[in-house]
């Protein structure tokens, strides 16, 4: 079972993963077929509440959401395995973690408590005030300044490791494992950061010759992160996505706001009223200047650090936005005119897996492409 906790909803897939031994020479973490059992999807409103004053009742919503979400897939299976939950922005928090120590006996052996002594040391160091590691990805392990997959085993002077872990509150954490308990108590959970489900999709699917700056759209937020097939950097967020930009249009156009996307879509495919077309541009061309406003900051913040001042070639848009051609033409004209590099965008949709996935259609898009990226390359080894 897997789980994207998003700003607009909660979605989760059923599935049944069907391993399978990769070619030779070929990517070693692409799976077999998925069967997709069952598609849940339930809406939330953060922003409404917000608006409303009702703050408070978030967690509420959050709870009730797990609840019925591990209920009706409880009644598609009776069986789970293991459970995948991927969290977008404002749900968690990314920490790095690094340590190098010298060894004082380099002709010894390094054994699997060393390894693990290290790891609780780095987890102790990303501790945070009322959050809980709830997963880790390892970005590196160096034995003599040599990158290896696993030190046990090795000999060595020097012994360093660099782990992102993934936080998240101890409310969300419990609403989760309760409701996880309460229908599949011999589930094992994983947890993933969005940045971190994409970054297992693409370095499985060999999309990393080149580093590549991700743009992730949601329902309320733009995520942004920096990855090549060694490192991942989670740059920022932006309070602004599809949901953002269809309340603009809804009180611009005195439409309803569940008719927006629908308009949005006849847009993108050029079969939209000129007499709306014009309406809908008065909207759009305020509206996604803010969008890229907002964005400026982090991504400038992004090129120094993470990418020594270069800006990638290679811009990767996935999410809900990446179903909208508007946004990834609008991001190549503002790269041009604000960082003076010509960019091609490449959209990232759960179609680029229809081979993978069975029946095809029931994932479908860029919003879908969290849960095709946990079923299929998420660690989903039981053990």
């Amino acid at each position: 079972m897997a789980i994207d906790l998003g700003t607009a909803s909660i979605s989760a897939v059923v599935a049944v993963r069907y391993e399978k031994n990769p070619p030779a020479g070929g990517p070693k973490s692409i799976t077999g077929p998925c069967e997709i059992l069952k598609v849940l999807r339930y809406p939330i409103d953060l922003f409404g509440y917000q608006i409303s004053g009702e703050e408070q009742k978030l967690p509420f919503i959050l709870k009730d959401g797990f609840l019925k979400i591990f209920k009706d897939a409880y009644d598609v299976s009776h069986h789970i395995d293991v459970v995948l939950i991927a969290l977008s922005g404002p749900f968690f928090l990314d920490k790095k973690a690094q340590k190098k120590i010298e060894r004082t006996n380099p002709d010894k052996i390094i054994s699997e408590s060393e390894v693990d002594a290290m790891m609780k040391s780095l987890k102790k160091s990303a501790a945070a005030k009322n959050l809980f590691v709830v997963g880790h990805e390892v970005l590196g392990v160096k034995i003599n300044g040599y990158n290896i997959e696993n030190a046990a085993g090795y000999k060595g002077r020097t012994l360093e490791a660099e782990i992102i872990f993934t936080l998240i509150s101890g409310t969300l954490k419990d609403y989760i494992e309760n409701a996880k308990e309460k229908f599949f108590p011999k589930a094992i959970a994983r947890y993933y950061s969005d940045s971190q489900a994409l970054w297992r999709l693409l370095k499985a699917t060999e999309n990393f010759s080149d580093p590549a700056l991700v743009i992730d759209i949601g329902g309320e937020i733009t995520g942004i992160f920096w990855a090549d097939k060694n490192n991942i950097e989670h740059a920022g967020a932006a309070a602004f996505g599809i949901r953002t930009l269809a309340r603009r249009i809804s009180a611009s156009l005195k439409i309803d706001q569940k008719d927006v996307e629908a308009i949005l879509r006849k847009y993108t495919l050029g079969t939209l009223d000129e007499t709306l077309i014009m309406k809908l541009e008065r909207v759009l061309s305020p509206a996604l200047s803010d969008w890229w406003t907002s964005l400026k900051g982090v991504l400038k913040n992004t090129f120094t650090p993470a990418s020594a001042g270069v800006i990638p070639k290679k811009i990767i848009i996935s999410g809900g936005g990446a179903d909208f051609t508007l946004f990834s033409g609008f991001l190549k004209d503002s790269f041009k005119k604000d960082f003076g590099v010509d960019i091609e965008p490449q959209i990232l949709r759960t179609e680029a897996f229809k081979d993978m996935l069975y029946p095809f259609g029931l994932l479908a898009g860029g919003g879908d492409i969290i849960l095709s990226a946990l079923i299929l390359f998420a660690d989903a080894k039981k053990i």
